[in-house]
């Protein structure tokens, strides 16, 4: 048995490998072409030794998460758990045959990949990030990139655009609002690579279970919060390698975790934030997209990133790296009505934060900002 790597940066190329290796049934694997030789050259060893031990094996693939949080790492998944979710994703999204899909983001991140995916699973047309999307009438696309792709179509290059997916992060309300009044339908869903779909919402408010999807609370007694788990028939298989080192947890009634914190609220789901990126401050907790999400909406501020830092008598302290025109006279007034650990003690300006490929934060070189 042998395990098609596919490395290409041409992603029309890529999308017909990975295509082809779909209709066959056969095992294959997506790799960064960007990362580093070595990396790619230990990535590649990997998956060798992942089919000889029959970790991998046909039907099945490999996607790699973002490295928004360190180091990418290989995620072992069946194709038929991506295959499950195409019918309800197409009854969530509208998206049908009749549309073109533009993915403006790179397909070896598995945001952008399986937007690909379901649009050839329906008979969709598939509009890549380095076409014309004039003939899109929907899209796929992280967060950070709904700035651009509204100056897109407020400038007409986007003329036919009527529905939005959005994942990989927190889609504020403005930005949210900014697309309905372009005309746009938003559809915004919640998960990992390591678990797919796990919530959904088309409207401002609490998510929803996506379809097929069951979700659970559990209180972790260390940190006092909640974390949210599921059971769903697209969960992946794990890790590449047996030492992998990951968020994802999965317990023998096959439900799984990769320690999202979440609250329950009327109508569904309040998703805060990923535990390591959890501050203890004071002996508080203070999960750091909830800061973020309150400054994302706030005039002047086009990105922002929370993080903590080490303090003598607190443990951690707040800071927080603002890019856009936002005075710090007013942000501070903004964050002045919540309790203290959550307040950022200090505020640096940056031209832009460090992403990702596929454009979600990286949390990893947040630290060398504010040296």
């Amino acid at each position: 048995m042998t395990c098609t790597v596919v490395q290409e940066r041409e992603q029309p190329r890529l999308y017909d490998a990975v295509s082809r290796a779909v209709r066959t049934g056969s095992a294959f694997a997506v790799l960064d072409p960007t990362w580093p030789r070595s990396f790619l050259g230990m990535a590649t060893a990997q998956i060798e030794e992942a089919v000889s031990a029959s970790v991998v094996g046909d039907g099945d693939m490999v996607v790699f998460s973002s490295g928004s949080t360190g180091r990418p790492r290989g995620i072992v998944r069946t194709v038929e758990s991506w295959q499950a979710s195409v019918a309800p994703f197409s009854d969530i999204s509208g998206i049908t045959a009749e549309d073109t899909v533009w993915l403006p983001g790179p397909l070896w991140s598995s945001l952008f990949l399986y937007g690909a995916f379901h649009a050839g699973s329906e008979g969709a047309q598939v509009t890549f990030r380095d076409d014309d999307p004039a003939s899109a009438t929907a899209l796929h696309c992280v967060p950070s990139q709904l700035p651009g792709v509204l100056h897109r179509a407020e400038a007409g290059g986007l003329p036919l655009v009527r529905r939005a997916v959005v994942a990989g992060d927190h889609c504020a309300v403005t930005l949210r609002e900014q697309c309905e009044a372009a005309g746009w339908q938003v559809v915004e869903y919640y998960g990992a690579a390591e678990l797919s779909f796990v919530a959904w919402r088309d409207r401002s408010g609490p998510f929803r279970a996506f379809p097929g999807v069951e979700t659970e609370l559990r209180m972790e007694t260390e940190l006092r919060q909640e974390v949210l788990w599921a059971r769903s028939p697209y969960l992946a298989v794990g890790y590449l390698g047996a030492d992998a080192d990951g968020p994802l947890r999965l317990d023998p009634q096959g439900w799984a975790t990769v320690s999202d914190l979440a609250h329950a609220v009327p109508g569904g789901l309040e998703i805060l934030g990923r535990v390591d990126s959890a501050v203890t401050s004071g002996g508080h907790t203070v999960v750091v997209e909830d800061v973020e999400r309150l400054l994302r909406g706030l005039p002047g501020v086009d990105e922002i990133a929370v993080l903590g830092v080490h303090h003598p008598r607190l443990g951690q302290v707040l800071t927080a790296v603002v890019v856009g025109s936002a005075a710090d006279g007013p942000l501070r007034a903004a964050v002045a009505g919540i309790p203290a650990p959550s307040r950022p003690r200090r505020w640096l300006h940056a031209d832009a934060l460090p992403r990702t490929s596929g454009g979600k934060l990286r949390r990893d070189p947040l630290p060398d900002l504010v040296v």
